[in-house]
């Protein structure tokens, strides 16, 4: 089934679910300049990090708290987990986060995600439960509640403190991207373009390959057509380049769909398969009509054989490997006149 990749994070272990968020981190390098993933013996309540600045803990950084438990998050670990924060920015390890993350792909239980979607309720919450689990929880030694951990825990925005579950981890910007570099999962379906959804008018950026086939038509036809309105007025060749358009759109439509959930070299790989798969008869057609060369090259891009998962999965249309092959047109690089 396609775009299940809650239920495939569901599947990951403790270690993976916490080096997918790492990766997820570097990729939306417009958010964080840096990253960090503490080692297990010296985390202090830290799974992954993003930094908001060079300045790193000095600066405003964000905590990935990874808790892929086969159980809702439970109060002790929410507790724990909060109070190692504090615990240990109160020692100096680092300032405390300007933002709390709790990656629980199986939720939290009531108490717990009441506490999380009231932020007011927080500060009491890790106060009264402080000595059932932060006391001997946190360390070896005894971690009392002191007053200035007390001011700390009263002071802190826990407005900033936030829960994501499984279905909402993968909608989060660039992490489907993530998911199909290390998983096979399947694409799903791109909307597809029919003839009544293409505009009259031509778009400024599809001037080059129509002005093109308007002089393939107008070779073929031996009419002189001038102008694309002119090809779309012949019963013969009106119906092949507004087609022509519907493919190069769909190709478009295609590019947007997925530019957010897979990565883009597995998307620009699509043109280069069909390049790859076209070209040799292109140019062997060079002195051949142009409407043959047109038509023979169509039928060979349909066939073209897609790597990677678009193309194990079948996600790629006919019509998006012809539109390819006009937008190959469009940027010069295998012009049809």
């Amino acid at each position: 089934m396609a775009f299940n990749e809650d239920r495939l994070i569901l599947n990951l272990t403790d270690s993976e679910l916490e080096d997918l968020i790492k990766k997820w981190l570097a990729k939306v390098a417009d958010t964080y300049v840096g990253f960090e993933r503490p080692t297990a013996s010296a985390d202090m309540g830290r799974d992954a990090v993003g930094f908001l600045s060079a300045r790193r803990y000095d600066g405003d950084w964000h905590n990935y708290q990874c808790k892929h438990l086969k159980v809702p998050l439970g109060k002790a670990e929410f507790v724990t987990e909060l109070g190692k924060i504090f615990y240990y920015a109160d020692q100096g390890e680092f300032t405390l986060p300007t933002k709390y993350i709790f990656i629980c792909p199986n939720s939290a239980v009531r108490d717990v995600k009441k506490a999380i979607d009231r932020p007011s309720l927080i500060a009491d919450f890790l106060i009264n439960h402080w000595d059932a689990y932060c006391l001997n929880g946190i360390s070896t030694t005894p971690c009392p509640l002191t007053p200035p951990l007390t001011t700390a825990i009263r002071a802190y925005a826990f407005e900033n403190v936030e829960l994501w579950k499984a279905s909402e981890l993968v909608e989060k910007p660039q992490m489907r991207a993530v998911l199909h570099e290390h998983l096979d999962i399947d694409p799903g379906e791109a909307p597809r373009v029919r003839i009544a959804d293409v505009p009259q008018d031509v778009a400024d950026e599809e001037f080059a390959y129509v002005t093109q086939l308007v002089a393939v038509f107008a070779a073929a036809s031996g009419t002189g057509f001038a102008t694309y309105s002119e090809v779309v007025a012949n019963v013969m060749y009106g119906p092949q380049i507004v087609n022509a358009r519907r493919r190069y759109l769909e190709r478009q439509a295609f590019r947007r769909h997925f530019r957010d959930n897979l990565p883009v070299s597995q998307i620009d790989n699509v043109d280069e398969d069909v390049h790859d798969t076209v070209i040799d008869r292109y140019h062997s057609l060079g002195t051949a009509p142009p409407y043959e060369r047109l038509t023979q090259i169509m039928e060979v891009a349909s066939t073209a054989q897609v790597t990677g998962a678009l193309g194990r999965h079948n996600r790629v249309t006919p019509s998006v490997k012809q539109g390819a092959c006009h937008h190959f047109a469009n940027v010069g690089r295998m012009p049809w006149a």
